[in-house]
């Protein structure tokens, strides 16, 4: 017997139309600020709002420094509000502030 196949949505995060459906999507990409050409690196992480279910922002490992012998990372944190594009394999983002 054959299932119908439904579309719905799932409550919670609300991407934007990028044809991700997971977060752990996020993490195959590589994050490219456009202003600059610059290769940001991968998505590590992301944060979102439990009360919204929206993203806030997306979350990348810090350049190599001294510290992070000790231990200690930087993160860089993108605003959800500067990420221009999702594509299959890049995430343009639109950084022209001190985030870098």
């Amino acid at each position: 017997m054959m299932r119908e196949s439904k579309s719905f949505e799932r409550g919670g995060i609300q991407l934007p139309t990028s044809g991700i459906s997971r977060i752990g999507d996020l993490r195959s990409k590589e994050v490219i600020n456009i202003v600059d050409g610059r290769r940001l690196g991968f998505v590590k992480d992301v944060e979102f709002s439990l009360e919204s279910g929206r993203i806030l922002s997306v979350v990348l490992p810090g350049p190599w420094s001294f510290f992070h012998l000790f231990g200690k990372e930087t993160e860089m944190v993108i605003p959800w509000r500067d990420i221009r594009k999702i594509g299959e394999e890049i995430i343009l983002v639109d950084i022209r502030d001190s985030h870098t």
